[in-house]
Order: structure tokens, then C-alpha cells, then sequence
């Protein structure tokens, strides 16, 4: 209910449908692409909250700025007259959001665990009485359901490197 408002506010344009804000249980997060929108979005959100007698917590509330640029610019939102505190990175339903909104944390995080899970059932792959087809299964169960999860969401460059 205190959300529906927030469609007049512009936020980022995603497969054409503008997005201002992501929820999650409890969680919200407010998105905007530049200038003063951040400070208008979080004002209508403090304004809608309090006339249905919520408050947002403070110290729970951040801000982290996404940009190219190797100079990351300092986010001045306030309020109720406090400056945000700003953020160099944000996890969001399991997900670490970068500055410069790539995803090479996560990938290698993959990457990790898979290597991790297979050198724990190295003895199945190295046992000659088990059949190949059963190391088979096993690889795509174990290893490549660990390595592949949320793969379709993934932004891979030409500089990534696998390793």
C-alpha cells in the first residue's frame, strides 16, 4: 500500500518498464538512475509510511551509488535532515551488488563452491568399480546444478577469466 505511490517517480528502465523499487518480505530497495530522484523517491516513501503509522529504521537504511566512473560520486540523500550512510557494496537476496554492477564476485563464488563439492566426491570419480554413467549423473547433479545456479542472470565480459 505505501508502495503503489512510488509509480509517478521514474526509477531505471528495464525491458521498457520503469523500476523504482524492489521488495523482498520486509526489504525494500529504491532504485533511481541519477540527480535528485533517490532523495524524491525516499521522500514519498517516508511520507507514505507515516501516514499509515510506520517509520522507516535508520540505521538500517543505506545508500550505494552504481557507476562506470573510476571516481564514485558521493550520494547527499538525507533523512529527516541525517545524511544516509553510503555503501561500497549491498547484498540483496543473496546477491552481492558491486559499484561498478558487475558480477565477478558472484561467478567466482560459484566457481569456488563447485570446486569444493567435487574435490569432496573425488573418490567417486577415481573409483573404478562405480560405472561411468553414475559419475556422469552425479557430475551434473553435484557439480553443475552448484556451478550453473542463477548462470542465466550472470553478465560475463571477455575479461573474465574462469580461473
Amino acid at each position: 500500500m505505501v508502495l503503489r505511490n512510488l509509480e509517478q517517480h521514474e526509477g531505471v528502465k528495464v525491458g521498457g518498464h520503469n523500476i523504482n523499487n524492489l521488495r523482498y518480505a520486509d526489504d525494500t530497495v529504491l532504485v533511481a538512475d541519477s540527480g535528485e530522484k533517490p532523495q524524491n523517491i525516499l521522500t514519498t516513501v517516508t511520507i507514505e509510511s507515516e501516514n499509515k503509522g510506520l517509520q522507516l529504521n535508520a540505521k538500517k537504511t543505506e545508500c550505494m551509488v552504481i557507476s562506470k566512473k573510476s571516481n564514485m560520486p558521493v550520494s547527499n540523500i538525507l533523512y529527516k535532515g541525517e545524511r544516509i550512510k553510503q555503501i561500497c557494496t549491498f547484498k540483496y537476496l543473496g546477491f552481492t551488488i558491486t559499484p561498478d554492477a558487475r558480477c565477478d564476485t558472484r561467478t567466482q563464488k560459484r566457481t569456488t563452491l563447485s570446486e569444493d563439492t567435487f574435490t569432496k566426491i573425488k573418490p567417486i570419480f577415481t573409483n573404478r568399480n562405480i560405472r561411468l554413467s553414475t559419475k556422469i549423473n552425479t557430475m551434473k547433479a553435484y557439480i553443475w546444478s552448484i556451478l550453473l545456479y542463477g548462470c542465466e542472470c550472470w553478465k560475463l565480459t571477455k575479461d573474465f577469466d574462469f580461473e
